[in-house]
């Protein structure tokens, strides 16, 4: 049916509107902001005869600065220290016009300055570089890389189905060629990033990767066994890049790797040049890196790798890139950068990534606070990210199983957990006797390179029951009971802080109004409402409280004297901004609820 994603007796998706009146009257789209209008005093270029990068100094440079006599140009390199906290930056280094970087360099900063008077800097700017393997056999690569399809996955960080077909038109329009798939039951599994990817690149459930080991701690995220650890096992050049270092999916309020988790990492340059490079803040980060915008540093990482190992020098190749810089925040961003990132897309397609790569453009959720929140469509916006996946044309004639299950499973209700199976998946097909030691994460998971049962529940999915999008839910009137439980929900986030011994940095918390009431439905198999089987009614809540203004949406379950009720604070989720209001927590959960004193500093 059209008008759902997905249909079935266990579940049913509405297929929102992407240009309903109520979303275009908030979408405010701005231009695409450059962040240099002067010309490249050095670039790099890289020379395949010896495999290594040339610094190539504008030869105009004299008549593009005025009142210059004479100048140099120096680059200091950028390397990762002994985990994911430090990094090292060299001395000033000169050089000369088309001078070789050394084959060991991952990334560096260049500058360019009077001779005279080297404070009178002309320009600074920085690049990653994606060298040459050493310990690699070309011709094994060569041979490989015929059989194994390179494997890339493109995310855009908060990007729900929908808003990606309201701001990236241009880009939608891309995914529409012959070989793309769109998930349209794909639903997320937690609330933020962390779940949703960890999810995907491991495959346990948040209650499995908190049980392993304890996520805050240092070392803990060594760990976990990764997707990409497989790849690299199967012979495959891994690679992972991300912009905004600073909030990255291992990074906020995490510590990160302790040891370098893939072959070519692209952090320890990003965390070099945000200390060191000039920032200018839009769509409410730091968009402006230097020179270039933050997510331009991942997209041309990426583009690198495939000139390098698609285009130049084939080698099976496997990478995350993650953008957060234009979509984190605003759900207008990503249109001002639409006509940029496909323009990528065409780059990539040019370098032949297209022919011989599997790639999947996915998102962990939609937008998660801001003003769609305020709509009727918020529940489903926040749940329902988009996943795009594609087959090269010789992968779709080698295995019509495959793309046959992914035509039919567009419209199936799938998860990270399934994607992170299609994963496991694609190796198998290349090595049908691998088998993977740590066992199934979801018992009623499975790859989406297989058919989805048509009649598949939240419960079969593992889905939790907040984040579920199949079931019906109908609106109620706000009675007295319900406004008592909701008083119970807001007496639930306030005993979590006094748990985390907050109750002296944040206000106690009071509901100031029930805003929505929703109450589950359940049918029988003719098709009439029933009773729940269980006894108990499930309700979802949208209220505000006071005195912070918060707006939060909860799911709970009760009998009917209300003598059980259960509140999980995993199940309590901010709808609004909390950046200004929780400065002085440091937990991912208390942030959401908690509004500080305004006497406490960040820190204190």
């Amino acid at each position: 049916m059209k008008d759902f994603c997905v249909f079935s007796q266990k579940c049913k998706i509405p297929r929102l509107d992407p240009f309903a009146i109520d979303s275009m009257r908030l979408f405010k789209p701005a231009d695409f902001m450059e962040c240099t209008n002067q010309p490249d005093l050095v670039t790099v270029r890289y020379d395949p005869k010896k495999r290594q990068y040339r610094l190539h100094i504008n030869e105009s440079l004299p008549e593009l600065i005025p009142n210059i006599s004479d100048y140099e140009c120096t680059y200091k390199e950028i390397a990762r220290a002994q985990n994911d906290s430090f990094v090292w930056i060299s001395n000033s280094i000169n050089f000369e016009q088309d001078s070789l970087v050394p084959r060991h360099i991952q990334g560096i900063i260049v500058e360019c300055h009077e001779l005279s008077n080297k404070s009178r800097v002309l320009q600074r700017d920085a690049f990653a570089l994606v060298q040459h393997p050493v310990d690699r056999n070309d011709r094994i690569d060569e041979e490989r890389s015929r059989s194994h399809p390179n494997v890339l996955l493109l995310g855009i960080d908060a990007m729900s189905q929908v808003n990606f077909q309201r701001t990236m038109p241009l880009t939608a329009q891309f995914v529409r060629q012959p070989g793309w798939y769109e998930m349209l039951g794909y639903n997320k599994v937690g609330d933020n990033t962390l779940p949703n990817i960890l999810a995907i690149l491991t495959g346990r459930t948040a209650k499995q990767w908190k049980y392993y080991c304890n996520v805050k701690k240092p070392g803990c995220l060594d760990a976990y066994t990764y997707i990409w650890n497989h790849y690299h096992s199967a012979g495959y050049l891994t690679a992972y890049a991300e912009d905004l270092s600073s909030i990255d999916t291992f990074h906020y309020f995490l510590h990160g790797f302790m040891r370098q988790p893939v072959d070519y990492y692209l952090r320890p340059f990003l965390q070099g040049i945000e200390h060191v490079m000039d920032k200018v803040e839009h769509l409410g980060y730091d968009y402006c890196v230097g020179r270039r915008q933050s997510y331009r540093y991942v997209l041309d990482y990426c583009l690198q790798l495939v000139q390098r190992f698609v285009k130049g020098t084939p080698k099976p190749l496997f990478g995350l890139f993650w953008l957060n810089s234009f979509s984190h925040d605003d759900f207008s961003g990503a249109a001002s950068v639409d006509g940029d990132f496909v323009g990528y897309l065409e780059r990539y397609k040019e370098l032949g990534l297209f022919d011989r790569s599997i790639v999947i453009l996915l998102s962990d959720h939609g937008q998660r606070t801001g003003p769609l929140m305020d709509l009727p469509s918020s529940f489903l916006e926040e749940r329902l990210p988009m996943l795009h996946i594609y087959l090269p044309p010789w992968y779709r004639r080698k295995h019509p199983e495959v793309a046959r299950a992914l035509e039919l499973n567009q419209r199936r209700l799938s998860t990270p957990y399934d994607l992170h199976l299609t994963l496991k998946h694609l190796l198998q097909l290349l090595h049908p006797r691998l088998s993977f030691f740590e066992g199934p994460h979801c018992m009623g998971c499975q790859s989406l390179l297989h058919i989805l049962p048509e009649n598949r529940s939240c419960q079969d999915a593992t889905i939790p029951v907040h984040w579920c999008t199949c079931e019906l839910y109908k609106q109620v009137p706000v009675s007295q009971r319900l406004q008592d439980l909701a008083r119970l929900v807001v007496y639930r986030i306030n005993k979590y802080l006094i748990k985390m011994n907050h109750e002296k940095q944040c206000y106690h918390l009071n509901l100031r109004k029930l805003l929505l009431a929703e109450h589950r439905q359940f049918f029988n198999d003719q098709g009439r409402e029933v009773d729940s089987p269980n006894g108990l009614d499930y309700y979802r809540f949208k209220f505000t409280t006071k005195p912070n203004g918060g707006l939060f949406r909860a799911t709970l379950s009760t009998n009917r004297d209300d003598s059980y009720v259960v509140i999980r604070e995993e199940f309590i989720t901010r709808l609004n901004s909390y950046r200004e209001d929780s400065y002085c927590v440091h937990d991912r959960t208390s942030k959401k609820f908690c509004a500080c004193f305004k006497n406490h500093a960040l820190g204190k």
